[in-house]
């Protein structure tokens, strides 16, 4: 795309030396290789300083969150992914939950007309017994309880199964809730695309290739979606730098996606922390997810604006800190978020207020500004704090 960096930047990479620093920070397409020396070699700090300056530069200083709420459908699941601690197997069934439309519907519109929510983000397991009108309904009820809601529901793995469970295509069942009133799918169910890793976490997910392909039949439909990375579990720079590519080729074919959400994995007690490649790599700190952050923003430059600062799953403290290193957005309120606080210590987690995410934002340096699904934005419903290194 072709960058000119400001003079201090070009002095900070001359100094380090980096070809693939430097290439980013001019604006080249990086290469896997590029990507994944970004992610094991290169220097943080100047690697910070580029993927910060060009988030602001791209984002024109606004940090947004938005005002939503977490939907879980049902927790019964067959795909017994290794690092879930939400599922129950079918067999199991009357141990979980399955809410019915209504049910879903009355908690939509519950939050809608208390909280002021502009989206509801709604995903749940791989239940074999959901027939397709299940999930029909569910959609029709939640944009008729709570209108004006921005929906987004149900990942591309979750698609793909449900296509499956239901004979019918992805195509199909794409049209299908588009007709009901899908607004736009979730970036879940990613997790690595790269099959090396996933046959190790997920290996009754679909395939990458299969997970990618939705995506790309859901863009054409004009369905707008996220993408997701789950990392800080057994994977090496290479698969992340695979993933990032990848995503990086559908986007330039599509222009589809709407943001990167980096989640790490929480490692309560799920199988995948007692995998022994996953104890071999212990704790890998903070800085690592302030890594993957940076050299996202950097490989997906001038392809994907909006990169998040995921608070549900790297805390608050790290969140806010990822707004420096190239996170241009630090999520939602997720009210009634569920999945990823089974799967942590956090479990009675019930969100963060607007004027907390208002106050992250702020004093990383950023105008906060709420947002809706595809970051149109409004005026923030908290005062920016004032503090004295932000006057002048």
């Amino acid at each position: 795309m072709g960058l000119i960096p400001p003079k201090w930047l070009e002095r900070m990479v001359e100094a380090y030396r980096d070809p693939s620093l430097e290439r980013a920070v001019y604006g080249e397409v990086l290469t896997r290789s590029d990507i994944e020396r970004l992610l094991s070699e290169t220097p943080l700090h100047p690697m910070a300083a580029a993927a910060d300056y060009y988030a602001r530069v791209i984002k024109k200083g606004v940090g947004s969150y938005i005002v939503n709420i977490y939907l879980a459908y049902t927790n019964v699941c067959v795909t017994r992914c290794t690092f879930c601690d939400f599922y129950v197997p079918p067999e199991r069934r009357s141990s979980g939950y399955t809410h019915p439309p209504e049910h879903l519907g009355r908690v939509a519109g519950l939050a809608r007309k208390r909280l002021g929510v502009r989206e509801v983000h709604m995903v749940g397991g791989n239940d074999p017994e959901l027939p397709l009108e299940y999930y029909e309904e569910a959609i029709r009820e939640i944009k008729r309880v709570a209108p004006g809601v921005v929906l987004k529901a149900f990942t591309a793995e979750e698609i793909g199964f449900i296509a499956k469970a239901t004979g019918n295509t992805p195509k199909e069942v794409l049209a299908r809730f588009r007709e009901a009133g899908l607004d736009a799918l979730p970036g879940g169910g990613a997790e690595v695309l790269s099959e090396e890793v996933r046959k190790r976490i997920a290996p009754l997910k679909i395939s990458s290739d299969e997970y990618l392909e939705i995506h790309r039949l859901a863009h054409s439909m004009g369905i707008r979606s996220n993408i997701t990375l789950l990392y800080a579990h057994i994977e090496e720079p290479r698969h992340v730098a695979e993933h990032l590519y990848r995503i990086r080729r559908l986007q330039e074919e599509t222009g589809g996606f709407i943001s990167f959400i980096p989640i790490r994995f929480n490692p309560g007690k799920t199988p995948l922390s007692r995998h022994p490649e996953y104890v071999k790599k212990g704790d890998r700190g903070g800085l690592y997810d302030l890594r993957i952050v940076a050299a996202s923003r950097l490989a997906l430059l001038g392809a994907i604006d909006n990169i998040m600062a995921y608070w549900v799953s790297m805390g608050e403290k790290l969140a806010q800190a990822a707004l420096s290193h190239g996170a241009n957005d630090i999520g939602g309120t997720f009210y009634n978020e569920s999945v990823i606080s089974a799967a942590s210590s956090l479990r009675k987690r019930k969100g963060m207020s607007p004027a907390r995410l208002v106050f992250n934002i702020a004093t990383a340096g950023w105008t906060p500004m709420e947002r809706d699904t595809f970051y149109n934005y409004y005026p923030p419903r908290a005062e920016p704090p004032r503090l004295p290194w932000m006057q002048g």
